[in-house]
């Protein structure tokens, strides 16, 4: 065959039409649609569609007065500083090839999961191989995100969001999503159960905080060999069960959503006192004096936690000029170990630079430093840095005394 005639026969064969892949060559995602029930997208670069639905009772009760509406001013620390529509927010949760980040880590499990008609509705997409993903990226931008306005993940700003934003803009789409505000509810709950558990991460507050106990889940760090394992294989057992794994994610994301809802609204439900006080910190940060107050006095009377809180609170009157109440909670603090010092310190202000009060300054002055000397013949004042306290109270001891002479 000469020059001209092959060149001629490779034309002719790139004329001819590429037969479309058949879903029927890969039987492994077939079974996997059998199994949920889902349905096969895009037969040239095929992703599974999963969808299902979780009913939510607290959703039930939000919407008996109308459009259910989520507050989470005070515990995201102003973050959505308004209420926003359960509706409106879009929960994500991704599985991935690793945890390295960077171009070399796929995402191929997209999980997703919106309140509609107080039930929470799943929709997982699934990519069986590589080089499927333009397809599925394609159908989100363009017929699912439009509809929501709110990201809640969990951890997802670290990690999740900028994977999937990487991974639209490897393939040449802009997201949507990246403008929308991002309620990361890790950094909600470190705020509020830091000091209760050994952990922060979902499967720790699904067992203490939602009461939830999962059976024969697969773990997080082999997710990634068992998705390698079913392409080279595929088995799909292992598959389902990291299906599984990311729907209970969604559905953890949504109930933990509307707990915090809860607590927001009444804080002074939540039991565990080292949770309360962490509230109370963020009541004493944003300076609300009315809802500190509140906590404060659901403490157990004279607790660490009730202590704590109730100085917290005398700072806050400080700083609004209510002297009678910040002296009120001085004197009733000045004999616990726990908050001696700083409340003889401020009682020690208060009687100097309010009061002018000189006698009674320095009374307190030397009854601090009287506290001191014992604890300093018993046990040293060891590393708890009370040398500083003393050098600072000896200072004022002397200031008064001029004043005085």
């Amino acid at each position: 065959m000469d020059l001209h005639s092959k060149l001629k026969y490779y034309k002719s064969q790139q004329r001819k039409k590429k037969p479309e892949k058949s879903t029927a060559d890969n039987p492994a995602l077939s079974a996997l649609a059998e199994h949920f029930c889902g349905i096969i997208q895009n037969p040239s670069a095929p992703f599974l569609q999963i969808e299902r639905r979780h009913p939510l009772a607290y959703a039930q009760e939000l919407a008996a007065g109308g459009n259910p509406q989520i507050k989470l001013s005070f515990l995201s620390r102003n973050q959505l500083e308004r209420p926003f529509p359960l509706s409106s927010v879009l929960f994500f949760d991704l599985e991935t090839t690793g945890l390295a980040g960077g171009a070399g880590t796929y995402p191929f499990l997209f999980g997703f999961g919106w309140v509609e008609n107080n039930s929470l509705v799943v929709r997982q997409f699934f990519l069986p191989d590589y080089g499927r993903e333009y397809g599925l990226y394609h159908h989100l931008q363009e017929e699912f995100f439009p509809s929501f306005e709110i990201l809640a993940s969990y951890n997802g700003k670290s990690y999740d969001f900028p994977l999937l934003k990487n991974r639209f803009i490897l393939n040449r789409l802009q997201p949507v999503f990246d403008r929308w505000p991002h309620l990361d509810l890790l950094h909600v709950v470190r705020r509020i159960w830091k000091d209760s558990f050994y952990a922060c991460d979902l499967a720790t507050i699904e067992s203490n905080v939602l009461n939830h106990h999962r059976q024969n889940d697969i773990p997080g760090y082999y997710i990634p060999q068992a998705y390698f394992n079913f392409i080279r294989t595929g088995v799909i057992h292992d598959v389902i069960r990291i299906i599984e794994h990311n729907y209970r994610d969604i559905v953890s994301l949504a109930e933990l959503l509307l707990t915090l809802d809860h607590i927001e609204q009444q804080p002074h439900t939540l039991t565990d006192p080292r949770a309360r006080l962490n509230l109370a910190r963020l009541a004493f940060e944003q300076q609300d004096e009315t809802l500190l107050s509140r906590l404060s006095a659901g403490f157990r009377l004279k607790s660490p936690e009730y202590v704590t809180s109730r100085f917290w609170l005398s700072l806050l009157h400080k700083k609004n000029k209510k002297w009678t109440e910040a002296e009120a909670i001085w004197l009733e603090l000045r004999e616990r170990a726990e908050q001696r010092y700083v409340v003889l310190e401020e009682l020690a202000k208060y009687q100097e630079h309010i009061r002018k009060d000189y006698n009674e300054a320095l009374r307190i002055t030397e009854q601090a430093l009287y506290h001191l000397d014992i604890l300093n013949e018993l046990n040293g004042y060891g590393t708890n840095n009370l040398s500083d306290i003393k050098e600072e109270f000896e200072y004022r001891q002397q200031r008064l005394k001029r004043k005085l002479s």
